[in-house]
């Protein structure tokens, strides 16, 4: 098997995800990245932001996700909230669909049957179809009608039976979100077909594998078998079973003496990867270059691991060199020159961080605020 060297992988990947060449726009970055992991919607678009030239501005996002829905945000891999371009759903969906008897065995377990799980997503799908919904919105509306017993799986912070819902392709976030007392925001759902103004042809579910692991080893490649389990979120065997489809369109390597593989056609790009001296670059939290590969010790020492790696899932924003992990960094929001805002930033190195980086990581978190001021402290 042909050896790819660790720095190539890493290069290939920087190309890849718009980490060395910004891509033209967030959307481009969103279909690359095979969406960017919003369960905290800020985090989505500073992922989105570190790829777009000029970052992201939020206004342009806004446009996409509530006015022409190029974007969407819906539970996707990993059952974890999403950035999705519009266009990448049926594959999306295909995946979802998969998870569906694992959301019946989970509901099973909390008590309910089979037969009230339908009547619970009919029910959902009908006031959807009328408007836009918060959680607390359809218990107040289907409780009365369906019983207290409804109340749990629709008030769900996790989702609850909304998820299996969106994994059936009836619903999706919807225009924002809504006030709801004392600073509180609600998430607002809506029927997706209505939101989108057409229907979608969802494949099946070992089609969508396929061609979920065909986009992701182009972007996140070489990796394993188990690499795409841990991104998709899903079992070993469809995701083994899923390569396996791919057949003569990828090949294998070895890559820190472990096989790996490649789509066929990359290995040229793969094999002419060559690191930037000293490229640096800022990720903001549950940023996908730190969530697609099982082995995190081909960027990450491991004794650094739980200071990326936190409780309850967090993953923490992180600063690059050459696409290893070298220091962690906090922000918080202070004031400006001239009434603006501004980021205040905290650098934590785990590896020797040096004074002549500070302009790179200086530019890449100015991208990441927005264009605000930035101040840096720890470097």
């Amino acid at each position: 098997m042909t050896v790819v060297t660790l720095p190539q992988a890493l290069s290939f990947r920087l190309n890849r995800q718009h980490l060395t060449k910004p891509a033209a726009d967030a959307l481009i970055a969103a279909r690359t990245l095979i969406g960017a992991q919003a369960q905290v919607h800020s985090a989505a678009i500073l992922q989105l932001r570190a790829r777009s030239e000029a970052g992201a501005a939020d206004g342009d996002i806004d446009r996409a996700l509530y006015q022409d829905r190029t974007l969407v945000k819906l539970w996707a891999q990993r059952s974890t909230l999403h950035l999705m371009q519009a266009d990448d759903l049926p594959m999306i969906l295909g995946l979802r669909r998969e998870h569906v008897q694992g959301y019946h065995n989970w509901y099973a377990k909390e008590g309910l049957s089979a037969d009230q799980v339908e009547t619970l997503v009919t029910a959902v799908v009908q006031a959807l179809e009328q408007g836009a919904h918060s959680r607390m919105d359809l218990s107040r509306r289907l409780v009365p009608i369906l019983g207290e017993w409804a109340r749990p799986m629709l008030e769900h912070s996790w989702g609850g039976i909304i998820k299996l819902a969106c994994a059936l392709g009836h619903v999706c976030h919807g225009p924002a979100e809504k006030a709801c007392g004392e600073g509180a925001r609600e998430a607002l759902f809506v029927h997706l077909g209505q939101w989108l103004g057409h229907s979608l042809t969802v494949p099946d579910g070992r089609t969508a594998m396929a061609d979920l692991a065909r986009r992701y080893l182009a972007v996140y490649g070489p990796a394993t078998p188990a690499d795409f389990k841990k991104f998709v979120g899903f079992y070993a065997g469809p995701a083994q079973q899923a390569f396996a489809d791919l057949g003569k369109e990828i090949v294998p390597v070895t890559l820190s003496g472990k096989k790996a593989f490649v789509l066929e056609h990359d290995l040229p790009a793969l094999l002419a990867a060559e690191p930037v001296e000293g490229q640096i670059n800022v990720l903001g939290l549950f940023d996908p270059y730190l969530l697609a590969h099982a082995d995190t010790g081909q960027y990450l020492e491991d004794r650094f691991r739980p200071a990326i790696y936190r409780v309850a899932g967090w993953i923490s924003p992180v600063i690059l060199r050459q696409g290893r992990v070298v220091a962690t960094w906090t922000h918080s929001r202070v004031a400006g020159p001239n009434g603006t805002g501004a980021w205040a930033v905290q650098v934590t190195p785990l590896e020797r961080v040096y004074k002549k980086e500070l302009p790179a990581i200086t530019r890449g978190l100015k991208r990441l605020s927005g264009g605000l001021p930035v101040s840096v402290t720890g470097v």
